[in-house]
């Protein structure tokens, strides 16, 4: 009886089997990161998710919609993001969604067993499947969109997720100096060997006359490939206390007095120039063309004289009638007023030289204008309006709706967006500044 006792407190006082209580904690521990990393995963899903899901309904939602959202600087940025990113992956949309269907679909099958932890795995499927229908129908509608716009079948852009710009520029020269600030432009030439002078495309970058600068983009180098030589200019920019309103397009038509006095070192043919610019470029190679060829603008260097008639203009989502845009979004405002240096009632006069409308005369030269039907900074209407005002005057234009895109479409130069600007601009240059 006593060595039963005996060996029974033997037995309760003695240590635990080494090893025991270390895999204990190992197994724990392990648990512990396996719930870690799927919590870490559904939450990757879901963030990916939303952004796919709010993608295609900034595409698919009237931009009337999200009016007082864009009104609200902090929210508009974000959602300008999410539309030019969207844009860029373009049918990798499509790929993603299915992937974040996927794998809710697995985590609410196969993760997930205990009750009530189902839920967010369901939740997510719905916002994944959404996405991805979405997703196939807005990219279907473009394809074919695209197709009956140029005739040529982009079925997948861009065939990478990600794709950057071209390459950097041949030479960077200065222009002029203006207010004390040297005004430089960058110069992409065709190879060298032609016979001839070869045309000029005068290339003006966005930002909404108040940031932005000249810089490699998805068509800069490319145009010099075609066998254009491409003057990739800065302007002043404007601040809270300089307005620049009626100096950019001035500074514009600087640099091109600048190619006219060097167009024979470089072998240019200035009888063939065309302005390209997209946002607020695109505004100024509206303007800038029209008014050199009617006679009206006044370059900040040089004579009036040394201006080129232009010949031919391309512009992507311009900001053409900037006296409504400017109470259209937080962003439109802020540009407002430091290019303009006021709303519209304040200085009328302002506004009255820098909407393009004002500026189409008989003289204007052929248009070619390409929209996003969903941009969230330059209405599509607006640019829609405009085209007819330039059918109106008898203008020679063409304007090309790009369905369910946002403002800068074309940010990568693999994107079906891009790929359409570049299928309708080559010919465009062809039939009005030559080959």
């Amino acid at each position: 009886m006593s060595n039963d006792l005996e060996g029974s407190a033997a037995t309760a006082a003695a240590p635990p089997a080494p090893g025991r209580g270390r895999t204990g904690r190992t197994r724990s521990r392990g648990a512990l990161v396996a719930r870690t990393a799927r919590g870490a995963l559904l939450v990757a899903v879901l963030i990916l998710a939303l952004f796919l899901l709010l993608g295609q309904l900034l595409a698919v939602l009237p931009v009337s919609w999200w009016s007082p959202f864009l009104n609200v600087l902090p929210i508009e940025i974000p959602l300008l993001v999410v539309g030019i990113a969207r844009d860029a992956l373009g049918a990798w949309s499509v790929v993603l969604a299915a992937l974040a269907l996927a794998l809710a679909l697995a985590a609410g099958v196969c993760v997930l067993r205990r009750r009530g932890r189902r839920r967010l795995p369901l939740a997510l499927s719905a916002v994944g499947g959404t996405a991805l229908l979405l997703a196939l129908a807005t990219t279907t509608v473009q394809v074919v969109s695209v197709h009956g716009a140029t005739g040529r079948w982009f079925l997948f852009s861009p065939a990478t997720p990600a794709s950057g710009v071209g390459r950097g520029p041949d030479r960077t020269v200065t222009y002029a100096t203006l207010g004390g600030e040297r005004m430089k432009a960058d110069l992409y030439l065709p190879e060298a060997g032609s016979a001839t002078a070869v045309p000029l495309v005068v290339s003006i970058h966005g930002g909404g006359f108040i940031s932005g600068s000249r810089g490699p983009t998805v068509y800069t180098s490319w145009l010099a490939d075609q066998g254009y030589a491409v003057l990739d200019v800065d302007y002043r920019l404007a601040t809270a206390t300089e307005h620049t309103w009626n100096t950019a397009d001035a500074d514009v038509g600087c640099a091109m007095t600048w190619a006219t006095a060097h167009a024979a070192a470089y072998g240019w043919d200035m009888d063939r120039v065309a302005t390209f610019g997209g946002s607020a470029g695109g505004n100024l190679a509206i303007n800038v063309a029209y008014k050199a060829n009617a006679g009206t603008l006044k370059p900040s260097c040089g004579t009036a004289g040394q201006l080129p008639q232009v010949n031919a203009v391309i512009a992507a989502y311009p900001v053409v009638d900037l006296s409504t845009s400017v109470g259209e979004s937080a962003y439109g405002t802020e540009s407002g007023d430091w290019y303009v240096g006021g709303d519209p009632a304040r200085h009328p006069e302002r506004y009255e030289a820098v909407d393009s409308a004002n500026q189409i005369s008989k003289d204007a030269p052929p248009t070619l204008i390409l929209q996003g039907s969903r941009d969230h900074l330059v209405f599509a209407d607006h640019t829609e309006a405009f085209a007819d005002k330039l059918t109106a005057a008898g203008v020679t234009h063409s304007y090309v709706e790009l369905p369910f895109m946002d403002h800068a479409y074309d940010s990568v130069s693999a994107g079906i967006g891009t790929k359409a600007t570049r299928a309708l601009t080559l010919p465009w240059l062809r039939k009005y500044i030559g080959a």
